[in-house]
């Protein structure tokens, strides 16, 4: 059987560390068109997932300038906007991607994808529920993948979750992973001298900002971004 597959960015606007950093630029574009450049060198579509606000109507004007739809859904809402983007976008699964992160791993994700794919084209069952670097929290900031299976996610949203597991949308597979068939990945290999690749604050976006000014190339891998960072 086979599967649509797509990556949905989520972004919005009003971060609380660092607010407006989707529009922040980072080597010469915004943070979130970086990001979605990057995806976009992979051989799915990719989606933004963003908020109803008003303030998130930059963002899914700088996707559409790139080509990409838009869901607009609940700023707090996060799992029910992913599951409601999922469907609209009609993907039986799909990588989720935080658009404050530009160096993911390309391979770490067509290796997640495969594997989900694999699997249920195999004829087990539905497949794996998540496929993950994260199983056992040693993933660096901004480097994670995860590829998740909408209907059950779907379930987990009609089953009830906590306000942390509405905000953190895969937070529920982690907290009982016997409930769901987890595949977990090998972690990018480190250890890494930068302490994160993701832009969650100013200092995030100054480090970071070093990195892409030495090597703007869009399919820079985390470890030659970590040579420049040391170099």
């Amino acid at each position: 059987m086979s599967m649509r597959i797509g990556t949905i960015v989520f972004s919005r606007s009003e971060s609380s560390r660092l607010p407006g950093k989707a529009l922040r630029h980072l080597g010469g574009m915004p943070l979130l068109e970086r990001v979605i450049r990057r995806t976009q060198l992979l051989p799915w579509p990719v989606f933004l997932a963003t908020t109803e606000r008003e303030s998130d109507d930059r963002l899914a004007a700088l996707a559409a300038q790139l080509g990409v739809p838009s869901f607009r859904g609940s700023a707090e809402r996060v799992l029910e906007r992913a599951v409601l983007a999922a469907e609209a976008f009609g993907l039986d699964a799909f990588v989720r991607l935080c658009g404050d992160r530009p160096l993911f791993p390309l391979n770490d994700l067509r290796d997640a994808v495969q594997a989900m794919q694999a699997a249920t084209a195999a004829g087990l069952g539905e497949g794996p529920d998540l496929v993950t670097t994260w199983s056992d929290g040693r993933c660096p900031r901004g480097l994670t993948t995860e590829v998740v299976r909408t209907a059950t996610l779907r379930r987990i949203l009609d089953q009830g979750v906590t306000a942390d597991e509405q905000e953190h949308l895969t937070l529920s597979f982690y907290r009982h992973p016997a409930y769901y068939r987890i595949v977990s990945l090998p972690v990018p290999e480190g250890p890494f001298a930068c302490p994160g690749f993701a832009v969650d604050t100013e200092a995030d976006l100054v480090r970071l900002e070093r990195i892409f000014t030495v090597s703007p190339a869009l399919n820079l891998s985390p470890a030659a971004a970590d040579r420049i960072f040391t170099a």
